[in-house]
């Protein structure tokens, strides 16, 4: 009989075999004819094939949830640490810790109501019902888990990141005016080789010096640190090889390119000081990740093609790439101007056929 007991516990456990493999489980009994009977019912699921399909019934959410807390969360950088913990409270508010997986199930459709109605924006649900499917994921490929995945049956809220905020010539002669002031030595660089290579503010807070060729003039970045899961090579301009130059007089201090007296950055602390400068230098509705869409804005004005654009913002779908296409139409518009111009100042009768 697969009945027995650990040496730190005086509870039955049961072991046995389904598919091909070893499943062990507690009885949560001391009694022995209780876990008998337990054992009995659990050959009788797995003889008539239910055992997996009762497992959703079984496994509780919270359950799920720190399984994959110690074994991926712990693991992460702390703010992404910080973020997967909020997010298990926000669904532990609304599932409650005690619900089964198939209660998930059951309740997964009115969780983007539920949280609308506590004002979350739809990028936010988006990124919690993202982590919620990823649990259930890794719990379905990686602890062979047999329950089904709600999230992947649901509609999810659709969010609109078409945002397109640009940083004037004026706006930038006063924000570096403002940076040139600031106590904060690592935030100026920083904002030049973010807009002058239009690296999102995570890739370049993990920076590191292994990744920056100043010979070829050229930052590479690993596959699994992009967003899209693909390696990146941004050929450096002028500017942000000079200040890669300054920069690596004091690598000694760090294995990162950017670091507050050779402490690593992390994306909140640059995001607070980067907010104090547009303050100070009165710009308004603007965030670091509009440095990207300035960096786009630049190469599409001065004739960049829209490919060559996806290739070095790190885009797989060029529709994301798109929102700076009226950019190049601009740019083609004012080439067009330049006709009138030409005719206008052609003699009359040039170019009509002569008569026969």
């Amino acid at each position: 009989m697969g009945l027995y007991r650990r040496k730190d516990s005086r509870v039955w456990w049961i072991s046995v075999k389904a598919e091909g493999r070893r499943i062990r489980e507690s009885t949560g009994t001391e009694n022995r004819k209780l876990a008998e009977k337990i054992y009995a019912k659990q050959i009788t699921e797995i003889q008539e094939g239910r055992w997996f399909e009762n497992q959703a019934k079984k496994r509780t959410l919270k359950e799920m949830i720190e399984r994959f807390e110690k074994e991926y969360t712990y693991q992460r950088e702390y703010y992404s640490k910080a973020r997967d913990k909020s997010v298990f409270k926000k669904l532990y508010s609304f599932f409650g810790e005690s619900c089964t997986l198939a209660g998930v199930e059951n309740l997964i459709g009115g969780y983007e109501q539920h949280r609308k109605t506590e004002k979350a924006k739809p990028a936010t649900i988006v990124k919690e019902l993202g982590i919620l499917r990823r649990m259930f994921n890794v719990a379905r490929k990686q602890w062979k888990w047999k329950v089904p995945n709600p999230v992947s049956d649901i509609e999810l809220p659709k969010v609109n990141n078409a945002r397109a905020r640009y940083l004037t010539p004026e706006e930038s002669r006063k924000l570096f005016d403002k940076l040139d002031e600031m106590k904060m030595p690592y935030l100026k660089p920083f904002v030049i080789i973010g807009l002058e290579t239009g690296l999102r503010l995570s890739n370049l807070c993990d920076l590191a010096w292994s990744e920056v060729n100043l010979f070829s003039r050229m930052i590479t970045i690993n596959a699994e640190k992009m967003k899209n899961g693909d390696y990146i090579g941004i050929p450096l301009s002028e500017r942000a090889h000079a200040t890669l130059m300054d920069l690596q007089k004091v690598r000694s201090m760090s294995d990162y390119v950017f670091h507050d007296n050779g402490q690593k950055l992390y994306p909140v602390k640059v995001q607070r000081a980067f907010k104090t400068a547009l303050r100070s230098a009165e710009i308004e509705n603007f965030r670091f990740h509009d440095l990207r869409h300035t960096f786009a804005s630049m190469l599409v004005q001065n004739g960049a093609d829209i490919y060559a654009v996806q290739k070095l913002l790190g885009h797989k779908d060029g529709r994301m790439t798109q929102r700076y296409a009226h950019l190049s139409v601009d740019a083609l518009r004012n080439a067009i101007s330049k006709l009138n111009v030409t005719f206008q100042s052609r003699p009359a009768g040039y170019g009509k056929a002569e008569s026969m």
